[in-house]
């Protein structure tokens, strides 16, 4: 599949920082003007870049509006990612398992409403475990309807967690939910890519969409840096790599340099927030990504 070179991350937008929580909460803090969303995602674009992942967060639907109200936005390609895990945790743990179902669900109109109730009742009291992922998936996407969608992830944990208690078949009904209702291709985040390949691979899958992280300082990179390597440089698989800066450490010139040499790798998600940082990371990803 053909996947743009480079992909706006939602982090900065949505005040997430993986090295600092005070930074995190500086940037959310920064973006609750709106102005500010837009004017990245313009001046990105104005770059060249035409593609955003965004994750399900309580933030997406304001990020969702900017690009279906604004004509130069509103071809952007978007790769959501579901589900964002921690406003269920965190949910579940204020308001309690029946007020997260309802909030959640405040997103579809009635008839949606209905029809996922009485699928999710029947799923969940008749322990269908196809049912209720594909439910979870088609609740999940509600805030991406009508947008321009590239493909449909799942969040690491769920990829990994699946990996790890043998439930491959899990991975199979989200890949067949995303392909075949929405016609776009399933993507897989994980912590381990060359375990993902081994498992997937001996399961048939070929030509698969993979997102992992991949730096020079190998940070998040599992089991290390040269067997993620070796993994992504094997033909079969389409891959998107991720904390290409090693969460902030790595200036955009050094580590687009050492990605550049890495086979089959031609695309990266990277969040970016200010117009000189996006400047600087365009020009080093072109420079070196081919």
């Amino acid at each position: 599949m053909e996947l743009e070179k480079i992909i706006l991350g939602h982090n900065p937008l949505f005040g997430v920082d993986h090295l600092s929580q005070e930074r995190g909460n500086q940037k959310e803090s920064k973006f609750e003007d709106r102005s500010l969303i837009t004017d990245v995602l313009l001046y990105a674009h104005d770059l060249g870049v035409n593609a955003m992942m965004m994750s399900s967060h309580p933030r997406a639907e304001i990020v969702v509006n900017i690009i279906k109200n604004n004509p130069n936005l509103s071809h952007m390609k978007v790769y959501p990612l579901l589900p964002y895990i921690a406003k269920y945790v965190r949910q579940a743990n204020e308001k309690g398992i029946t007020n997260l179902v309802i909030d959640v669900l405040s997103k579809a109109n009635f008839s949606q409403k209905f029809s996922m109730l009485i699928n999710g009742a029947q799923s969940i009291l008749g322990k269908d475990i196809d049912k209720t992922i594909r439910l979870l998936i088609d609740i999940e996407f509600l805030d991406f309807k009508n947008l321009n969608i590239g493909a449909i992830f799942i969040h690491d944990s769920l990829t990994d967690l699946a990996l790890g208690l043998g439930a491959e078949s899990a991975l199979e009904i989200f890949k067949d939910q995303v392909e075949n209702k929405y016609k776009v291709p399933a993507g897989f985040i994980t912590k381990n890519v060359d375990k993902f390949r081994t498992k997937v691979e001996k399961r048939g899958w070929k030509d698969y969409l993979v997102m992992a992280s991949i730096n020079k300082t190998g940070f998040f990179v599992n089991p290390n840096l040269n067997v993620a390597i070796n993994a992504i440089e094997k033909p079969g698989m389409n891959f998107i790599g991720m904390s290409t800066l090693s969460g902030g450490a790595l200036k955009p010139e050094e580590a687009y340099q050492f990605l550049g040499k890495i086979k089959n790798l031609h695309s990266v998600v990277v969040g970016m927030s200010q117009r000189e940082h996006i400047k600087e990371t365009v020009d080093a990803i072109n420079m070196y990504l081919k």
